[in-house]
């Protein structure tokens, strides 16, 4: 068993960068909205309440593209890209114990996929398991669901806040995430998270990692 992987410990070194890509996102979606509402308070000046009232009516559809769906497609595609990061670490990192210890079984021959299988194949194969049975892997799967979600069904669940699990009920155990739907009977609910969840997401991705460096490098 290697007592240090190259893998692990450069994504350490890696995703800082990820952080700062989402600081980096979030004062330019602030500044798109800023400039926008300096813009409109501008062009408000002078105008009396109907041609107000006018004026919002025209504007109100690119306000609500830039304070809201924009900021949406923003998270969604960074949390994909972060989770999708997080998954080839694994994935790298099996492979990197395949090399060094001559391990025949790869990680293509296991059942499954995603982290899923990536788990299955350091458990069973390797050995490590302290590392997941940890709240920091039990948040990862939840941030899968999350993932899966954005993925697949463009950010939207099935309204099922009842059964405890469905989608729906697991996504609401995530602090940060918003289920919204624009009518009471939609039979569906559209997903909303702000750079924070992403932000979150990427420190358990860092504290997994680092108990897992611990685990292996304790034996």
């Amino acid at each position: 068993m290697p007592r240090q992987s190259h893998v692990l410990y450069r994504s350490l070194w890696e995703l800082p960068t990820y952080v700062r890509h989402c600081m980096v996102s979030k004062q330019g979606l602030d500044e798109e909205l800023r400039q926008l509402e300096d813009q409109m308070a501008e062009e408000m000046n002078g105008l009396n309440e109907f041609e107000q009232d006018a004026f919002f009516r025209d504007i109100n559809d690119h306000w609500i593209e830039t304070a809201e769906i924009l900021p949406r497609l923003q998270w969604y595609s960074q949390l994909m890209v972060a989770y999708g990061y997080f998954e080839k670490v694994l994935n790298d990192f099996c492979g990197e114990f395949r090399d060094s210890d001559k391990i025949s079984l790869s990680l293509k021959d296991l059942h499954g996929q995603g982290i899923e299988r990536a788990r299955n194949y350091l458990v069973k194969v390797v050995g490590l398991e302290k590392a997941f049975c940890t709240p920091d892997w039990q948040a990862i799967k939840l941030l899968g669901v999350l993932r899966n979600s954005v993925a697949h069904r463009d950010g939207f669940v099935d309204y099922e806040p009842e059964p405890p699990k469905s989608t729906y009920s697991k996504l609401r155990k995530i602090k940060g995430v918003e289920l919204r739907r624009e009518v009471m009977n939609q039979d569906d609910a559209q997903i909303f998270f702000d750079e924070k969840v992403v932000i979150e997401a990427l420190s358990v991705f860092d504290s997994f990692i680092r108990n897992l460096i611990a685990e292996m490098e304790n034996g």
